[in-house]
């Protein structure tokens, strides 16, 4: 079978052999097709390395000189004869270094894999320096030239090269799975023309290097690849060289390919276990089954052991001797006595003096308040998410230092939902499906969006200055002094320079026996395929390289396409690369401000085309922006709960017992207080730690309030309440009344902080700095808390006592209907409800076994739960969705489907 798909193939490339004029009527081992320079191509406009075309010479190889030897060995080393034997060549000196130049370029790409870069320049080598030129390769076109010399010549502008199929393949094979680091792409796509890596093949391969339209190629080079076993007659001897495998090195000093270049330089993988086969009880979920059987078991011994406990009720117990209390017990009774003293002293001397104790607390706090002129509010994603330790932090310093911050990246995304898309018939290139968003009028949208762009001043109040896009832009080929066309801008109408007459450009295009029009849309199809050729291969001879010089992947001007169908994309991108700067560098101000105008312009933009295009779009600061823009939305909503919780406060704790004293016996001025404990040892812990050098954050302002004012309030109901319902006893004072109710109350308040400012405190051990400053704040903030409530609140407290004994109103203590206390107890509404109705329901005796097995369940359902909750964070639940009008900066950079 191998031997009849062979044969035409051979039949076939005699044929093209025979039937193309030649100019090489020698093909012998040792002569030359074609040696020396005869000046430029005439043929060629465009080149990125404009080089000589050689002169036509059916001569000799020549003997090596010493330049050209050590050129050579450095060039072309498998040329190099080292068995003391004279070198022969058929290149000159010029000619190598021309090859050298055009090599290193095309290497770039493949620097990677030592072998495959060995390879592709042996490809070249052999072509320009062989001395056995003659045997492999044949003249077809020559034009006439006058040498330097004065001496008429013929300069080579098209030759065959002849390959055997087995020697092409393998050099195609070592270089088929090379990638390129900055996109993570094959970087055979970008040498294979319009068929990409998927449909690359060598004879494509081969073809696309000797395309003089390519930007690299002097001359047209035809590749003849010829099947293995057979040969294409008239002396010619296809070339079968040495090929290096990607696994092998090349020599000493180099390594083989790494294996994410070449499959085979990887190392044999055992396969790992299957972790992931779901845990499973026969046809059941395994974690469910035992969540079951662990509630049935522990819903069975409480329902025995109740049992057991109702037979038993009948049952003359005899009278148990009291056990004597242990160590524990009695250290606990110690303990709890001496903090009730304490606390009992403490509030008697603070109800005796508690306008000094007052005065007191509001100057302490007020003085660490006042350290909050020094805090330092983060807003850097970086600075609040990653600990500085972390390996992530070390390396980006180590970047940062060494390389500069890395770039800044501003983004628009621009659809066409709804709207229709088209099929076009190239002539050349066959037929393709362009999407909606794929239209002239898009496309000349987005060329007037990104000049608008370019021609943006924006005012940088710090540095005094307006600044524009070239000020701030990323230029990777002119960095000291770029002008607007060396900004790095990729997008899709970069493949036409940025240029409108290019994008309406159109020309007549004859393929064969077809003829036709072709114009932006040729173009773009070519571009996709092959985004670094310096002209495309239509009439029109555009490049598809940007105006800055370097090429656009589309797969970064592109979005929402299946698999390397670019024309079909749903969405275009535009991404402005603009350089960064450290923290305390004045020139980050620049690029804050420029990209401030950049939000707004497009804003506009978006607003404008609103009714057939829609706009998505982010800036490198939208990340901080949203988040403080988040943040000042929640400030009402901060407020109104203060409001609501100062109203609850106010309301609760009052006891009416008529309507004529509403006004003394409300709770306004302590609620108000409460409030205003609460808030102090907010400020008071935030500038406490300012002072210490220790950073906030808006999370920090808007988390640490909420939660100190919950355990505030408590604090507040727990302490008040319990001295309306205690009853002064004979011969005490009002002050050894709230000393003695005080000592009931504040020891559980002690241990309450305290565990709470423990648990923040563990939290503080996080290393990241949003969560450390965030439980550090929380922990001291709940300890401050404690002592203005052991200290202004009770005093506030031993105040409005006195006023309301003395029958003065709550907001105006100067006034009030004199002494005489309440006529009974006052008006309540929670604590009847729940002595009345909810704790005679909860301790039923058909509920309470209820409730324990409502909690076992729950228990063993969140035990199951745990089990399926999914490890990571969705990145899109990292900002809320912007709201109206305002920009959309959502973090998503892509929206490519690969």
């Amino acid at each position: 079978m191998a031997g009849s798909l062979a044969l035409p193939g051979a039949l076939l490339a005699a044929l093209l052999a025979l039937a193309s004029p030649s100019f090489t009527p020698i093909h012998r081992a040792g002569y030359c097709s074609f040696y020396g320079e005869c000046g430029r191509n005439p043929e060629v406009n465009v080149s990125l390395v404009p080089s000589n075309v050689p002169c036509l010479s059916n001569t000799p190889a020549r003997v090596a000189t010493s330049a050209v030897l050590a050129l050579l060995r450095s060039v072309c080393p498998d040329l190099v004869r080292e068995d003391n034997e004279t070198t022969l060549v058929c290149c000159t000196y010029a000619q190598l270094s021309a090859l050298q130049l055009s090599i290193a370029l095309s290497g770039t790409v493949l620097a990677r894999c030592p072998s495959c870069a060995r390879n592709f320049a042996s490809l070249y080598c052999h072509n320009t320096c062989s001395p056995d030129q003659s045997l492999f390769t044949n003249v077809t076109r020559v034009v006439n030239r006058t040498l330097a010399t004065g001496v008429p010549g013929m300069a080579v502008v098209e030759y065959q090269s002849f390959y055997r199929q087995s020697f092409a393949d393998a050099a195609f094979s070592s270089c088929q799975g090379v990638r390129l680091p900055s996109t993570g792409g094959f970087a055979i796509a970008t040498m294979c023309g319009r068929y990409g890596a998927e449909l690359c093949t060598p004879q494509r391969w081969l073809d696309f290097q000797g395309d003089k339209n390519n930007g690299l190629a002097p001359l047209q080079i035809n590749f003849q690849l010829v099947p293995n076993g057979t040969e294409p007659g008239d002396a010619i001897e296809p070339l079968d060289t040495w090929v290096w495998r990607c696994s092998e090195a090349p020599s000493e000093d180099e390594e083989p390919c790494s294996c994410q270049d070449c499959a085979e330089s990887c190392p044999p993988v055992v396969a790992p276990t299957d972790s992931s086969t779901p845990f499973r009880l026969g046809e059941a979920d395994g974690v469910l089954v035992l969540c079951v059987l662990l509630f049935a078991f522990f819903a069975m011994v409480f329902l025995v052991a109740l049992l057991c406990q109702r037979r038993s009720k009948g049952l003359t117990v005899p009278q148990a001797v009291p056990a004597a209390r242990g160590c524990s017990a009695r250290a606990s009774d110690v303990s709890h006595q001496a903090l009730a003293r304490a606390f009992r002293w403490w509030g008697t001397l603070v109800a005796s003096r508690p306008v000094v104790v007052l005065a007191v607390a509001m100057v302490v706090a007020g003085g660490l308040s006042a350290g909050m002129v020094t805090l330092r509010l983060t807003t850097d994603p970086v600075e609040l998410w990653s600990a500085p330790g972390s390996r992530a932090r070390q390396e980006k310093a180590f970047h940062d230092q060494h390389f500069g911050p890395f770039l800044r990246t501003n983004q628009i995304i621009v659809t066409a939902p709804g709207r229709a898309g088209a099929r076009y018939d190239s002539v050349i290139l066959g037929a393709k499906n362009f999407s909606g968003v794929l239209a002239q009028d898009v496309l000349q949208a987005l060329l007037e969006l990104q000049e608008r762009l370019a021609g943006i001043e924006a005012w940088a109040p710090q540095a005094g200055r307006n600044v524009t896009l070239r000020d701030v832009c990323y230029a990777p080929l002119n960095p000291t002094e770029p002008t607007l066309g060396d900004c790095c801008v990729n997008s899709v109408t970069q493949y036409f320079q940025n240029n409108r007459s290019h994008l309406a450009l159109t020309a007549l295009q004859e393929d064969g026996k077809e003829t036709g029009t072709v114009d932006w849309h040729d173009h773009l199809i070519y571009c996709v395929s092959s985004p670094l050729s310096f002209k495309d291969i239509t009439a029109l001879e555009l490049s598809c390289m940007a105006e800055y010089g370097g090429p656009v992947f589309p797969y970064i001007a592109f979005g929402g396409y299946q698999d390397s169908e670019y024309t079909e994309a749903e969405a275009l991108i535009i991404t402005y690369s603009l350089n960064n700067f450290p923290r305390g560098d004045p020139r980050l101000e620049w690029v804050l401000s420029w990209e401030s105008k950049f939000l707004e312009v497009v804003q506009d933009f978006q607003r404008s085309h609103s009714p057939n295009l829609s706009v998505t779009f982010m800036a490198e600061r939208s990340l901080e922006d949203e988040i403080n823009r988040t943040s000042g939305e929640d400030l009402p909503v901060f407020a109104l709960s203060y409001l609501l919780v100062f109203a609850y406060i106010a309301l609760a704790l009052g006891e009416y017992t008529a309507w004529s004293r509403v006004l003394v016996e409300s709770k306004v001025t302590l609620a108000v207080g409460g409030i205003a404990v609460v808030l102090g040892a907010v400020f008071a812990s935030m500038g406490f730690l300012a002072l210490l050098g220790m950073p906030s954050s808006l999370i920090i302002l808007e988390v640490v309030p909420f939660l100190v004012l919950a355990v505030g309030a408590d604090n507040i109901f727990i302490f008040v309440q319990e001295f309306q319902q205690s009853q002064r006893e004979p011969d005490e004072t009002r002050e050894q009344h709230l000393g003695r109710v005080l000592a009931e109350v504040a020891p559980s308040m002690l241990l309450c902080s305290i565990s709470e400012a423990i648990c923040f405190l563990l939290g503080a051990l996080s290393s990241m700095p949003a969560v450390q400053t965030f439980a550090l704040t929380a922990a001291v903030a709940i300890a401050f808390d404690f002592l203005l409530q052991m200290s202004g609140f009770v005093a506030l407290v031993a105040l409005d006592a006195r006023r309301q004994e003395a029958g003065r109103f709550d907001l105006c203590c100067c006034c009030g209907k004199g002494r005489g206390g309440p006529a009974g107890e006052g008006a309540r509404l929670l604590r009847p409800l729940l002595e009345r109705y909810y704790t005679p329901f909860l301790l039923h005796r058909c509920v309470r076994p209820c409730v324990v097995l409502l909690f076992l369940f729950l228990a063993c359902a969140g035990l199951f739960l745990l089990f399926q909750v999914p490890v990571g964070l969705d990145q899109e639940l990292a900002l809320p969705e912007a709201d109206g009008g305002a920009p959309r900066t959502r973090t998503c950079c892509s929206t490519s489907r690969r």
